[in-house]
């Protein structure tokens, strides 16, 4: 069978990457997966190939052709099985068969097959209009434990294998979650900082609710046997989507909770992300490139460049914040809406925050009660999962994203 044959290629010379290192059981079955489907779809084309060996280049464009035109692929999509075939002819011995995607798309207007890997749009559950606290108390009532696994993907940038695995008790070092070898991307290992008391409540709201000696991911499959990563996996994607947390359905991923994570550290170290409508000129080049190398470091990336993935780049966006006002136009219209409506009380432990917060916006000329200043910050904390959270020095930013988003609630309600 070819399944066998293509099996035993990736056993032979499957298991180091193009630069000579050892390659992660995830790249190895991404690059399997891509094979299996890629030979099945010749198959249903007419292309009975037995042999993975005897793949020409004559089945590559035939395969990209229907990945674009057929099956609607996007750009990103088609270049990373296109990658995959590549990488897998050459463990053939026929390194550069496999060509450029414009080679097999002659047509095809070359500036739609580029992949940008810069987000152009926030890729947040918050920025598509879920509540997460909400949303966790709904998870909770159905399965506790993928509640558990998504404050952490919100609080930390945890990816899905390594809240899967993480043992909060273990990996927690007071200040901060540490992502052992073996756990990551790759194998790396990550130190992710605590920098609000929102992330400190989530990560307690965890421990205190799961076994000290237990990892996150369910023990045992719906069959009563002791579960394996891949049946935790497969457990995980179909609650996800389960509940609709798809893009097809709601716009998102669980990565998007990571990129929520992600948009929320750099508030928190002071810089507005280009997907919530930050500019360029908010800070300078030099501390601009502190903060992303910090985010960078904090979701498990030594290149600064991938942070546009999760938080944008200025170059491409929009900036909603002139920075000639500081966002102060935008809070004034959000806190004419809430002169018009009557708002809770605020609760007397929150007080001593909402004086700090009507102080802190003083020194930018801004004038809100203590009311005011509570419903706005409430909106920012429920971004980081919780109702409430201490208020630093990211307040006049915050505020800045929460009349954002209430003034887009008011529009299109």
């Amino acid at each position: 069978m070819w399944q066998q044959k293509v099996n035993d290629i990736m056993k032979l010379a499957g298991t180091r990457r193009v630069n000579g290192k050892v390659a992660s059981e995830r790249t190895q079955t991404l690059t399997k997966d891509v094979l299996y489907a890629s030979i099945r779809r010749l198959h249903e084309l007419g292309y009975k190939i037995q042999d993975p060996k005897n793949l020409g280049e004559r089945h590559i464009e035939v395969l990209v052709k229907h990945w674009w035109y057929c099956q609607r692929k996007k750009a990103k999509t088609v270049q990373n099985d296109l990658s995959r075939l590549r990488v897998f002819c050459a463990m053939l011995g026929k390194p550069g068969m496999v060509g450029a995607v414009q080679k097999y798309l002659p047509d095809v207007d070359p500036e739609l097959l580029k992949v940008r890997s810069a987000a152009r749009t926030t890729k947040s559950w918050s920025g598509h209009g879920i509540d997460l606290v909400e949303t966790f108390r709904k998870v909770d009532e159905r399965d506790p434990c993928l509640g558990l696994m998504l404050r952490l993907e919100l609080g930390f940038g945890l990816r899905r294998e390594e809240v899967l695995k993480c043992n909060p008790h273990v990996q927690d070092y007071g200040h901060y979650l540490q992502v052992f070898p073996g756990m990551g991307k790759g194998g790396r290992w990550r130190n992710i900082p605590i920098v609000s008391n929102a992330q400190r409540d989530l990560l307690d709201y965890v421990k205190a609710r799961v076994s000290k000696n237990k990892a996150l991911g369910w023990e045992y499959s719906r069959s009563g046997q002791i579960a394996s990563l891949e049946q935790n996996i497969r457990r995980y994607e179909n609650l996800m989507t389960s509940f609709g947390f798809t893009k097809a359905d709601a716009g998102i991923t669980g990565h998007g909770l990571r990129a929520q994570f992600a948009e929320n550290h750099a508030l928190l170290l002071g810089m507005i992300p280009a997907t919530m409508g930050g500019g360029a000129g908010q800070l300078d080049g030099a501390d601009s490139g502190v903060v992303k190398a910090k985010v960078a470091q904090a979701l498990g990336h030594n290149r600064q460049s991938v942070t546009s993935a999760y938080i944008g780049s200025f170059e491409s966006s929009s900036a909603l914040f002139p920075d000639s006002d500081q966002g102060i136009v935008t809070i004034q219209k959000a806190l004419r809406i809430l002169d018009a409506v009557a708002l809770p009380e605020v609760p007397a432990a929150r007080l001593e925050d909402c004086r700090f917060i009507q102080e802190m916006m003083a020194h930018t000329g801004l004038v809100l009660t203590a009311d005011q200043a509570h419903m706005l910050f409430a909106k920012h904390a429920r971004r980081h999962g919780v109702e409430w959270m201490s208020p630093g020095l990211e307040t006049p930013l915050a505020l800045r994203i929460s009349a954002e988003a209430m003034l887009n609630d008011f529009l299109f309600c």
